[in-house]
């Protein structure tokens, strides 16, 4: 019988959604996914990718997934989604494709919040919003915020607060690609406010790139979800 670790026991007993909700969880037991020599990557990324932990076939179609559940929500309305820039960007593109197959109304706005500063694989604690951000086109609508990962809560956690005080919104869901599964008691206050309604997939505690993820603005466009390897976290980021 296969064990659970620490950190899938955690994320077990902090779930509270139902089971139409709940992501696919990758083992941490695969530690970060199966070696995939045959995919494929800009050639300046050699020595810099670990093993893919997520391919591209299956985050297309988890993503089909998730859209036929916002589409189940939000029958007869027209939700606003907010795409959280720059991670979340192609994870939107595809999601919201979907959604319009399913002849899902929508409109979307796109903003800027970010926790990581620079060539560093943990968050600052502090986030930048956008200066620019219009609250106006979110008064009184549903809306759904569109994330890369949710991993400490922290730009959730600040960002959410800021959207209901100054959009006035009927309502604030939160969807996510990714959740990380972190020390629960060191930011529980944090992942309990930021908890996402609709997310695709729980994974290890792995500092992962692609698919619009990034380290030090590279490697957002791999096409599958890998996890960096230690020559990816020490190269200067110059290509």
């Amino acid at each position: 019988m296969m064990q659970t670790s620490a950190g899938e026991q955690a994320h077990n007993i902090a779930e509270t959604r139902p089971p139409r909700l709940l992501p696919v969880v990758i083992p941490d037991a695969d530690e970060g996914g199966v070696s995939d020599v045959s995919t494929p990557y800009p050639s300046e990324y050699e020595g810099h990718l670990g093993n893919v932990m997520i391919s591209n076939k299956d985050i297309l179609e988890r993503t089909k997934t998730l859209a036929k559940l916002i589409n189940e929500d939000y029958q007869g309305e027209r939700p606003v989604f907010v795409c959280v820039l720059k991670g979340a960007s192609m994870f939107f593109h595809h999601l919201t494709a979907e959604l319009m197959k399913l002849k899902q109304g929508f409109t979307y706005e796109f903003i800027r919040a970010s926790s990581y500063l620079g060539a560093t694989t943990d968050t600052s604690g502090d986030v930048k919003l956008s200066k620019e951000f219009d609250f106006d086109t979110l008064v009184d609508r549903h809306v759904v915020l569109i994330e890369d990962i949710v991993d400490t809560g922290t730009t959730l956690a600040r960002l959410i607060p800021v959207i209901q005080e100054r959009g006035k919104t009927k309502s604030i869901e939160v969807c996510t690609l990714l959740e990380k599964r972190i020390d629960h008691e060191r930011h529980r206050s944090e992942i309990i406010l930021t908890k996402a309604k609709y997310s695709g997939f729980s994974i290890p505690n792995k500092f992962i790139i692609g698919f619009g993820l990034d380290y030090n603005e590279l490697y957002r466009d791999l096409l599958d979800i890998w996890v960096i390897s230690k020559a990816g976290v020490e190269f200067d980021g110059k290509l």
